[in-house]
């Protein structure tokens, strides 16, 4: 008799999305729905591919005449100068003219990536988004790239370990060594880029992201043998501003607690979920998020929110006919 069918779960993809909220992950994920508009997808893809192409800068990756320098020395343009930048390749796009150059590596890079996502449909609701994001990425190259970059020992880490019922899989956004790329497994750092605000996360939104990286910490260590260092969430948000942060924002950053006993029970919680996900793909049965566990900002984007009872504290939402 041929093995059952063991499904790959991501950690993201899946589990995390699953437990944010089963309607959203039903819709969106099993049944392939598109939402209207994909703006964390945008935010969260375009802050990731940025970011490895400044690491791969630094370690000359595509031109070794690069390696060991920061993109654009760590200068940065100002918000103005960024929208104007915008405003001026939107005008050559609509005259048929050639685009001005890329004033900056960052914007370069953005350009590359957005223009990527563009092709799958993927676009920003807002020019002030698209700036938005540029000032974070530029503020992150300038502060952390002189301690970060030169630490990096791997970028969109892959981790995956098969399971009796199903294949675990994860991307760690990046490794770092604890002094140089040298170092052995048991020093590494785990980094996630979260492009939300730790200011607007539910006490749910906080247990899940350490369920993540503590998933993550088991995976890295079946493919290493150990479990990494550290494990650490970087809100890339809180670097926002019209300058560069002197030094990293108190809020920017949240451990994440290894210890062998949580990562267990994280590793558990996956399997549980897993087993959640299948029996709603049975019945085919997707409920929404009881109200407190998903936060109002990721209902207030959703194309199911309007005969939702989860949102607004559980009123839902006012329908208004003109």
């Amino acid at each position: 008799m041929p093995a059952p069918l063991r499904r790959r779960y991501s950690v993201t993809a899946d589990i995390v999305a699953f437990r944010r909220c089963p309607r959203q992950y039903g819709a969106f994920r099993i049944h392939s729905y598109a939402p209207a508009h994909q703006t964390q997808i945008y935010f969260g893809t375009i802050i990731h591919q940025v970011l490895d192409r400044c690491h791969r800068h630094y370690h000359g990756s595509v031109d070794p005449n690069t390696a060991g320098t920061l993109p654009d020395n760590g200068q940065t343009l100002s918000p103005a100068q960024i929208e104007e930048w915008f405003r001026s390749v939107s005008a050559a796009r609509r005259s048929g003219s050639p685009e001005p150059a890329a004033p900056s590596d960052i914007l370069r890079f953005f350009l590359e990536v957005e223009e990527g996502l563009r092709s799958q449909g993927i676009r920003p609701v807002s020019s002030h988004l698209r700036a938005r994001a540029v000032v974070v990425l530029q503020n992150f190259n300038s502060l952390e790239g002189p301690e970060l970059y030169h630490r990096v020992v791997d970028t969109e880490h892959r981790l995956q370990a098969s399971q009796e019922t199903h294949i675990l899989h994860g991307v760690v956004d990046l490794l770092a060594g604890t002094s140089d790329v040298s170092d052995s497994p048991a020093n590494r750092e785990m980094w996630d880029y979260k492009g939300v605000s730790p200011n607007r996360l539910t006490a749910r939104d906080r247990q899940t992201y350490q369920f993540q990286m503590r998933v993550y910490a088991r995976l890295y260590q079946i493919k290493h043998g150990v479990l990494p260092q550290r494990a650490l969430l970087y809100f890339i948000n809180e670097l926002y501003g019209e300058t560069v942060p002197i030094r990293r924002p108190a809020n920017a950053v949240m451990e994440v607690s290894l210890d062998p006993a949580e990562v267990e029970q994280a590793v558990t919680a996956f399997t549980a979920t897993v087993a959640q996900i299948e029996n709603a793909r049975d019945v085919n049965h997707w409920p929404p998020a009881a109200v407190g566990v998903i936060s109002e900002s990721d209902c207030t984007i959703c194309d199911l929110r309007w005969d939702c009872p989860t949102p607004n504290g559980g009123r839902g939402v006012e329908l208004r006919i003109p």
